[in-house]
């Protein structure tokens, strides 16, 4: 008890030193800023003792007693090092090769302490612990606010660099664009695992910069897709390098850490693309920009046809067979038939103003996330996304073909939810899949009938069989595996498989032979077994269409009053209009079994299996009671 109460007294203790600590290196930081500013930022020496607090902070993990210093400590670099970047004293300005040595220096000098500061600002991004969600936060709007000062500061030094030259290429550089470097690496950071090991950033600054910026600046969405799918392409080469390395025993360290970087990248990027929400759709859409809206530039070739045609020559003037040369008619519309004939040219939109430009960085960036080895969980993860979010807003979707086919190749689940992806490359972008119905044929198996994605493999099998030109064999096919696999599957699939089978026989009235065929007489009276071949896998050769449909019949019989009910529906004759699918599909055992709670009862089950013949008790005293057990015990 008194270890436990000098221990408490010793925390204590070090928690008030930690706070006298903390008040005194606020103050330390406030001497510091104002030192820097009554000399006018000419005395940058304290500049390097403030880096050397954050890096001294950063090295604590992140403490909660020091969040109030680390607080003060960043926002204090930011003002300092913002009016430096405004004055043009880190980057590089157009009379540098004209300043001296000492200039140079301490310029240099400045860089690597802005280095140091911002390397500071991503590693606050990391913070994890509990309480320092805002810290990372404030570093994250620091970074941010560093980009634009970045980007005008160099935007304006490369326009005094092309003036003082005599070059102005408005079309290699427009009026306002990113220009910060400082961007790039962000990137990384976001979408790459930490030195220290970390899988990603913090939870909260991920959904900070999703929510504030990344769908919300058409700028930084489309400097952070081409970014991130140009570190995802510097990848694919050293993920094909990993196997070699394994293989010849060099370098298993760095192949493991590489890995880990790859697994990383994958899980992180996956998060921000399935996050993008605010994709442009129209040009009209692209309206909000970090850095500035850019304007559009007028081309060397409109300038050189506005020449011309200021320097055109009269034409001269032809006279009519009846003499009238046509000087005094009206010839504004021939003048505005030519103007309209000829091609509209007059701006070159800068990539952040062109729709294109947006979808073909969003393209490139999900073609090099797809080109990585991905897990199981991350394929599907894509694939559950692929036909909503992605395809619409793909520059040419039939890039994704071989992704779709290897998806449909490998079976299982990953196949059911790569069906969506591939319907709309098949109908709207004319895909053309060689033995697509065969492979889906085999996709109906009795993993199907029990597995999560029964509803979704359900909703795309009544797509890709609803036209009416399909070959009667395949759909007859579909028909008997559908039925037979009925026989054994739980009551949910079956409820969807009987509707399913319907409204296919009544939009196919070619299969109605198989209903009404009976099996004694026209298929074992024949043959000694089933024509169906269950082993066959193209659909074209199993001779269902030469089968009945007898396990639907079976199911009159079925133990649950729903199924047997609605089995009956082939019983009866074909007029009824066809089934709401969506109203069967999501069934399970616990809806079944709620319905049936829920159920009222009209009439009282009855309790005994067989009606007594007696009325009264009266008669069963009376009856003889022969056997010993009556005898012993009054029951």
């Amino acid at each position: 008890m008194v270890e436990r109460r000098l221990s408490q007294k010793v925390l204590s203790t070090s928690v008030r030193q930690q706070t006298f600590d903390t008040e005194l290196l606020i103050k330390r930081i406030e001497e510091l800023e104002n030192q820097i500013r009554l000399s006018k930022d000419n005395d940058l020496n304290p500049i390097n003792d403030l880096v050397q607090h954050l890096v001294q902070l950063n090295s604590l993990g992140g403490t909660r007693v020091y969040h109030r210093a680390i607080h003060a400590l960043i926002y204090c670099l930011h003002r300092t090092f913002s009016s430096l970047i405004r004055q043009g004293r880190i980057h590089a300005s157009p009379s540098e090769c004209e300043d001296g040595e000492s200039v140079k220096l301490v310029k240099n000098w400045l860089r690597d302490r802005y280095e140091e500061f911002i390397e500071g600002l991503f590693d606050l991004l990391y913070h994890q612990a509990e309480g320092s969600e805002q810290i990372g936060l404030d570093g994250l709007t620091i970074l941010m606010s560093l980009v634009r000062n970045e980007s005008e500061v160099m935007r304006s030094l490369r326009e005094s660099r092309e003036e003082s030259s005599g070059k102005i290429d408005r079309k290699k550089y427009p009026n306002c664009g990113f220009e910060s470097k400082t961007f790039k690496r962000l990137v990384k950071v976001l979408i790459q695992s930490s030195p220290q090991g970390q899988a990603s950033v913090s939870n909260d600054v991920r959904a900070e910069f999703i929510t504030r910026y990344f769908n919300f600046c058409d700028d930084i969405r489309y400097y952070f897709l081409k970014e991130a799918a140009q570190i995802c392409r510097s990848h694919v080469s050293s993920s094909t390098e990993l196997p070699n390395q394994k293989s010849k025993g060099k370098s298993l360290d760095t192949a493991e850490i590489t890995l880990t970087e790859l697994k990383n990248l994958t899980k992180n990027l996956l998060i921000y693309l399935g996050s993008l929400s605010t994709m442009p759709t129209e040009t009209d859409e692209l309206n909000q920009f970090w850095t500035g809206r850019p304007t559009a530039i007028t081309t060397t070739h409109q300038k050189k046809r506005s020449i011309k045609s200021k320097s055109k020559p009269f034409k001269k003037v032809r006279v009519e067979a009846d003499g009238s040369t046509g000087m005094f008619d009206d010839t504004s519309d021939s003048d505005e038939t030519d103007e309209a004939s000829q091609p509209v040219r007059q701006r070159d939109l800068d990539p952040l103003l062109s729709l294109r430009s947006h979808q073909k960085a969003f393209s490139e960036c999900w073609l090099a996330l797809l080109s990585l080895p991905l897990t199981e969980l991350e394929i599907k993860k894509v694939l559950n996304i692929l036909h909503s979010q992605v395809i619409p807003n793909m520059i040419d979707p039939k890039f994704l073909m071989d992704f779709l086919v290897d998806c449909v190749d490998s079976g299982g689940s990953i196949a059911i939810l790569s069906l969506n992806a591939l319907f709309i490359l098949m109908s709207k972008h004319n895909l053309d899949y060689p033995a697509f119905y065969t492979r889906l044929y085999a996709l109906l198996d009795r993993n199907v009938f029990h597995g999560r994605h029964r509803p979704r493999f359900f909703r795309m099998l009544e797509k890709f069989l609803s036209s009416t030109h399909l070959p009667v064999n395949i759909v007859a096919s579909f028909l008997k595996r559908i039925s037979r696999l009925c026989l054994f599957s739980p009551p949910g699939a079956i409820i969807a498989s009987i509707p399913f089978c319907y409204n296919l026989i009544k939009r196919h009235p070619s299969c109605m032979s198989m209903l009404h065929r009976d099996d004694r007489t026209e298929t074992l009276g024949v043959q000694e077994k089933d024509p169906f071949d269950e082993d066959e896998i193209d659909p074209m050769e199993t001779d269902a269409i030469f089968s009945s449909l007898w396990e639907l019949s079976s199911l009159r019989n079925h133990y649950l009053a729903s199924i047997s009910t609605l089995s009956k529906v082939f019983s009866e004759s074909f007029d009824k209009p066809q089934y709401e699918l969506e109203d069967f599909l999501d069934h399970t055992y616990n809806s079944l079994f709620q319905t049936e709670l829920d159920r009222q009862i009209r009439k009282p089950p009855a309790l005994s299996i067989f009606a007594s013949s007696y009325k009264s008790t009266e008669v069963i005293k009376s009856m003889k009671t022969d056997d010993i057990v009556t005898q012993m015990w009054n029951i």
